[in-house]
């Protein structure tokens, strides 16, 4: 019984990764709440994704960040926030530096997803 049990666990905790349980921005926004997305490509020609983009997020009220978004291979990394005003702030890429802005501001509304996108000039 304790075999059958142990295996049953291990096929549910497989199951639930297999599915991108536990992944940045894989499960909805909690009722009540909105998503922020961003996402780092490359300028030009041929525009491509960016990981390992480290982005701060404060409310606009400038107070402390909130959390540190770090882009994945697809260019992009997703937080679950209270509707509000935010700042996503640009903070570090290794061998990248931001095209124009530093950092976007974004309104987040509930039940939507909403994008503060970085151009990035990688070398």
């Amino acid at each position: 019984m304790r075999r059958l049990f142990v295996m049953s666990v291990l096929g549910v905790g497989l199951l639930a990764i297999a599915q991108g349980a536990g992944t940045a921005g894989a499960d909805p926004a909690p009722a009540g709440q909105g998503t922020l997305r961003v996402q780092a490509a490359t300028t030009g020609s041929e525009s491509s994704a960016v990981a390992g983009v480290q982005v701060g997020i404060t409310t606009c009220a400038s107070g402390p960040v909130l959390t540190t978004l770090t882009t994945g291979p697809d260019g992009s990394a997703t937080t679950n926030l209270a509707p509000g005003c935010y700042l996503a702030q640009f903070t570090s890429a290794s061998g990248c530096e931001p095209k124009s802005t530093t950092s976007v501001k974004v309104d987040v509304v509930p039940a939507a997803t909403q994008t503060a996108a970085f151009q990035v000039s990688c070398a």
